[in-house]
């Protein structure tokens, strides 16, 4: 009866000490940690908020549904991972590369946010969504490398899964924020959207700062 309380008691100095490196580790490396999470979520709630946009004006405006509306939605996405791809690729470990892909790849998509409320016109709203998914493909590698190399491999696993969990918050966000945007006007949503990628994108130019130091 001795072995399982010892286990026990081991099992919770265990999480007491998880908790506290967990906690270690993001009050020193929480400014540009913080920083690096919010974009991801940022750049996901884009993503699906924006092509729930998409997939709605599509069937209610111009009556597409099925394999072709699955093909124009996909326009962006592919876009998305061409870009993923080459920023994976040609950045590197350099850190205050991916700081700097990462800041371009946002203003990038704030950008053509705010100049896709300027007009409804669909091949317009197509070809702008597809240069702000290229801008979403430039942050995410960027992100994910930068946050995995500033964070200790103890550290690792716990500060991406959260990461992965804010990634995830924006997925559900993004399609109820827009439906409710809806209702405004199609210049009022995007606007919105982009003044809110064009402030994390400065966050992240001036906050990230810190993530750049150490190994290169």
């Amino acid at each position: 009866m001795k072995t399982p309380r010892q286990t026990d008691e081991e099992n919770k100095e265990s999480i007491r000490e998880f908790l506290k490196a967990t906690k270690e580790v993001l009050r020193e490396k929480g400014r540009w940690v913080y920083a690096v999470f919010a974009i991801g979520g940022i750049a996901m709630f884009g993503v699906f908020g924006v092509q729930f946009y998409l997939s709605e004006t599509l069937e209610s405006t111009y009556g597409l549904t099925g394999i072709i509306k699955g093909l124009v939605l996909a326009i962006p996405l592919a876009a998305l991972c061409l870009a993923s791809y080459v920023a994976g690729k040609f950045s590197g470990k350099n850190k205050a590369v991916m700081k700097w892909t990462g800041f371009t790849g946002m203003m990038l998509l704030t950008g053509s946010l705010i100049v896709i409320g300027f007009s409804e016109q669909i091949y317009f709203v197509i070809g702008f969504m597809s240069l702000g998914s290229i801008g979403i493909g430039l942050v995410l590698p960027s992100m994910d490398t930068l946050l995995t190399e500033g964070v200790e491999k103890k550290q690792r696993g716990t500060i991406t899964s959260l990461y992965s969990s804010m990634r995830f918050i924006g997925v559900s966000l993004g399609p109820p924020a827009v439906s409710l945007l809806l209702g405004a006007s199609h210049g009022v949503l995007f606007w919105n959207f982009g003044s809110g990628s064009g402030r994390r994108g400065a966050f992240n130019l001036f906050c990230g700062q810190a993530g750049t130091k150490g190994r290169r």
